[in-house]
Formats: structure tokens, sequence, C-alpha cells
């Protein structure tokens, strides 16, 4: 193994203009591959944290007694998926759309009476699903009597879900494809160091060589093309994360959103798959050139 690694490290060192294009071009896949998972990973984060401060709001009817209220509120908390419950009264309603708004409160003084009913705000739990599951509460308070009108931002949810939800897929679809790629670019690289080497590999058989020690330097120098393309990419992708962050910062959008770079745990995962990926395009080429 250690012969072998030294002489895959020297064919390295040998074929640099040839090694170079491949390490860039593994670079750059897995910097875009890596790109898509880290937008999909703080979209996640996005969606959930977003999803707990979803309210939905449970307006009642007009001629609802204090009693009838209160049983309401107690079917609302046994309910799965609630956090929390508040009551929140018209006229204490209609005070806070009051200060908000400000200078613009000459809006309101042509109202005769308040024309914000009493509600109920619902809180969501940390461990409630997704916009299905949303959906579905809402539908149950809203069944329940006295309620009059259930609202919440079922659009936006929908809509950023069904995004997500594209993206993702599509995601999925492109690193498949770049994996593919990068394979077949690692295996052309390989066969061209193969041709280069031909007289070289069959003077070695002849003189009693055997298939593991002309193959296995070969396997030793795609998997380190793999590693040091991956490398290069994921500190290309934490370069560009780190020229961004603080523009962002700037410009106030992560007041209430934390973007985070990948975890280490999934940087060593897409570093091994380079790995494989170098191994099984130096595989394939040495199949299809060496037939053995």
């Amino acid at each position: 193994m250690k012969d072998a690694f030294r002489r895959g490290l020297a064919d390295l060192l040998n074929y640099k203009y040839l090694h170079g294009i491949c390490v860039v071009t593994i670079a750059l896949s897995v910097f875009v591959i890596s790109a898509f998972g880290l937008f999909l990973m703080n979209a996640s984060d996005m969606m959930e944290s977003w999803k707990r401060g979803i309210r939905i709001i449970a307006y009642l009817e007009s001629d609802t007694e204090p009693a009838v209220r209160a049983d309401v509120i107690a079917g609302i908390r046994g309910y799965e998926g609630v956090g929390d419950v508040e009551y929140v009264a018209g006229d204490e309603a209609f005070e806070w759309l009051r200060s908000e708004i400000g200078r613009q409160t000459a809006l309101l003084e042509g109202l005769s009476e308040n024309p914000l009913p009493d509600s109920i705000e619902v809180s969501l739990s940390a461990d409630i699903g997704g916009g299905d599951a949303i959906a579905g509460l809402a539908e149950r308070i809203e069944t329940l009597s006295h309620v009059a009108e259930v609202e919440y931002a079922r659009q936006w949810l929908e809509r950023f879900g069904g995004v997500y939800n594209l993206f993702r897929l599509t995601s999925m679809v492109l690193i498949g494809l770049i994996g593919a790629a990068v394979m077949l670019i690692v295996a052309n690289t390989i066969r061209l160091i193969l041709h280069s080497r031909i007289e070289e590999i069959r003077i070695t058989r002849i003189i009693g060589a055997d298939d593991t020690f002309i193959k296995f330097p070969l396997y030793m120098e795609g998997a380190m093309l793999g590693l040091a393309g991956g490398a290069a990419g994921l500190l290309l992708l934490y370069g560009a994360y780190a020229a961004t962050i603080p523009q962002l910062e700037s410009a106030g959008l992560l007041v209430y959103f934390q973007v985070r770079f990948l975890p280490w745990d999934t940087a060593l995962a897409i570093l091994s798959a380079s790995m494989i990926i170098g191994w099984l395009g130096c595989y394939l080429s040495i199949r299809r050139f060496l037939r053995l």
C-alpha cells in the first residue's frame, strides 16, 4: 500500500497538466454541488424557523360568552401541534392597530365601533410537521363551535414549500449528472495517462508484474485526484461564503436568520464522495483500457 501510494503520487507530479485540469474540474463540480447543498440546508433551517413563528388566528363570533370561550381555548390546547394559546380581546387588538399605524390614525377616526372581533392566537409546537399538518390543525380549529373564521399565512407557506421542493428535486438531479460527468472526466484523464505509459506497462507485465501491482497506484491516483479536487472545491465555497455573509449582514438581511456553513460531517462526506468518484473513474478507465 505504501509503495502504491508513492508511485501514485509520483504520477501526479509527472503529469501535472492533465492532473491539474482534472483537479480544477472536480473542484468546480464540488463547489456547485456543495453550493446547492448549502442553500438547501439553510433554506430548510429558514423554513423551520419561519414555521415556528407562524400564528393561527381563530376569530370568535361576537356573541361568544366567556365560559364558552374558555372551553374553546381548552379544546385548542388539546390538539397535537399546538404550542401556546393566547386570547386577544377585540379592544386590545384595536389599540395595537392604532399604535402600529402611527401617524395614520386618522384613518380610524370615522369608525363608529371597533371592527375587530375577539380572537385566539395559536402558536405552533416545534415538532409539528409541514404545511399539511398546519393546514389540518387550522381546519380542526375552524370546525369548533363559536369560531367564525381562521386565517394564517397559508398561501406563502404553500408557495415557499413548493419552490423549496422543486429546488431540492432539481438539485438531486444536477448532483447526479455532475457526479457522472466528473467520473467520466477522471476516467478520460487516467486513460490519457495510460496511453502515454503503454510501453512502460507492457514491459512491467513482461518482467512479471501482476495486475495488482499495475492497478493499485492508478487507484490511489484517482482517489488522490478526488480528494484534492474535493478539498479545493470546499475551500472555494468557504471563501465565497466568508465574502458574502458580511455583505448580507450589512444589508440587514440576517437580522432574524443566521446562515451557517456546512457542518464537519457533511464536509467529510463530500470529500469521501469525491475520493470514491475519483476511484470509480480510474476503475472504469482501467477496465476499458487494459481489459483487466
